[in-house]
């Protein structure tokens, strides 16, 4: 199953660490633009638990909101992999995501 965030390097953000970075929702007007609300937040994944199940993760407070919206050449680059948005909103925030885990 795909989750709504990437993780990042930990980083201080409001006296706080940050650990993820999470889209809420993205808007995208094709062949023209796509807005994307992003949140940077501290989630601590569970463990499965002894039966199998996979917990969700608990996620905290929102450290930082705000809004990327691609267009031009950067929406043309998007192509059809999403994580280049989270890539986007990294390298706007200064923050290193990590590299995707592979389902085992």
């Amino acid at each position: 199953m795909q989750n709504n965030y990437r993780k990042i390097e930990p980083a201080p953000v409001l006296d706080k660490t940050a650990n993820a970075i999470c889209i809420s929702y993205a808007n995208v007007q094709l062949f023209q633009n796509c807005t994307a609300q992003y949140e940077v937040r501290n989630i601590t994944e569970v463990q499965t638990v002894s039966d199998g199940h996979i917990m969700p993760p608990m996620w905290g407070s929102p450290l930082m909101t705000g809004n990327i919206t691609l267009s031009g050449d950067d929406y043309a680059n998007w192509g059809s992999d999403d994580n280049y948005i989270y890539e986007q909103i990294a390298t706007k925030l200064g923050l290193t995501l990590l590299p995707v885990e592979k389902a085992a």
